[in-house]
């Protein structure tokens, strides 16, 4: 049993529903742990992990999504170990909000336009849903001083009845264009029509 509590130093992250930890024992993983069940807290996990086993099924580029590595038991409860993005220097990969708040220069203007055409292509060619896109849950993944590729961290899969976005092309694309028109409404990337 892996001990959490103990150790504020461990916590990476804290959602709504779960908080992150970095895993006490493989520094290339994470620990998500439950802390608020109600309000479609345990719905958000059934949901991810039956989207997991989805995405497992097809899937091949796992670039763009951390890769979920089964679960275990800890302190809090029963945690999802999960990959933990961190850039190519050892630190926390930045989400887009943390790398590009504020007023942009050109140069950062420029580089969050390529990121995100990375990110909607990554998202569109392996055919991957989220229930909502959100600036806060994708990460700058800095695989070199010059070469980013974005991550998304959170709110994989979908909250329908019948999840056929996650299995048929079509319905997926109509969710992914619905998905990226909210996206581009986001204040942070909306700088990339000025």
């Amino acid at each position: 049993m892996f001990e959490l509590k103990k150790d504020d130093t461990l916590i990476i992250g804290k959602g709504r529903h779960r908080t992150c930890y970095r895993h006490p024992e493989d520094d290339a993983k994470c620990i998500k742990v439950v802390h608020y069940a109600g309000h479609g807290g345990d719905k958000e996990l059934e949901r991810e992990l039956a989207y997991y086993k989805v995405l497992d099924s097809y899937l091949r580029d796992w670039r763009g999504i951390p890769r979920y590595h089964g679960s275990v038991e800890t302190d809090l409860g029963t945690g999802y170990v999960y990959d933990r993005i961190v850039d190519f220097d050892g630190r926390p990969s930045q989400t887009i909000i943390e790398r590009y708040q504020g007023r942009l220069t050109s140069a950062q203007k420029e580089e969050l336009r390529i990121l995100v055409e990375k990110l909607f292509k990554y998202l569109y060619v392996n055919r991957i849903v989220t229930m909502t896109l959100k600036p806060y849950n994708v990460l700058c993944h800095r695989l070199s001083e010059t070469e980013i590729f974005p991550v998304v961290c959170d709110n994989l899969g979908e909250a329908s009845l019948i999840p056929i976005a996650s299995r048929m092309r079509w319905f997926c694309r109509l969710k992914q264009k619905r998905l990226f028109a909210r996206f581009y409404n986001q204040p942070v990337v909306c700088q990339l029509k000025e």
